[in-house]
């Protein structure tokens, strides 16, 4: 036991450890899972809704607390990039086979409306995957079914495993 944790065996630089984000969406049986693959998603109050691997579309829903606001209640900017950064991502680790995970090279953010306390419905959506990149979309959605946020982007396929 390390610090009130336990120790993990050690492991060589070869050795592969799983992306937690691509072991979650493994976990995924249809119903709405809670996000604990990453802490910011857990801190987001992040659920997995649905996910079509063979498309490459998830769905993710958020509850941002008050931390998470800025002035008249409304959710930050950046973490409603945040946001559609995640839902693109699941998208995105959806569709790739065992060995493989990816990272976003690019995300362009465009601002639609003000998105405001309580749930928020993000939708990530492959557009086109290769061998080396895949090119996502996501939105963002509040009560209704008017977008308050937008982005496209492109991942970058990698390796799993420890990083270089």
């Amino acid at each position: 036991m390390i610090g009130g944790r336990l120790a993990s065996p050690p492991r060589s630089r070869h050795d592969k450890i799983m992306n937690p984000d691509q072991a979650l969406l493994q976990r995924f049986s249809g119903e709405p899972l809670v996000i604990d693959s990453n802490p910011l998603a857990a801190a987001l109050n992040a659920r997995l809704v649905s996910l079509d691997r063979v498309a490459g579309v998830a769905r993710l829903t958020f509850n941002p607390g008050a931390e998470f606001l800025q002035g008249r209640g409304v959710v930050q900017g950046g973490i409603v990039s945040t946001m559609l950064d995640f839902a693109a991502a699941y998208a995105a680790l959806a569709t790739l086979p065992s060995g493989q995970t990816a990272a976003t090279a690019t995300i362009t953010v465009n601002f639609q409306g003000a998105a405001k306390a309580g749930e928020l419905t993000a939708t990530g959506t492959v557009e086109r995957a290769g061998k080396r990149l895949i090119f996502v979309r996501a939105q963002i959605h509040g009560d209704g079914e008017r977008i308050l946020a937008a982005a496209t982007g492109v991942m970058t396929v990698l390796p799993d495993g420890p990083p270089a």
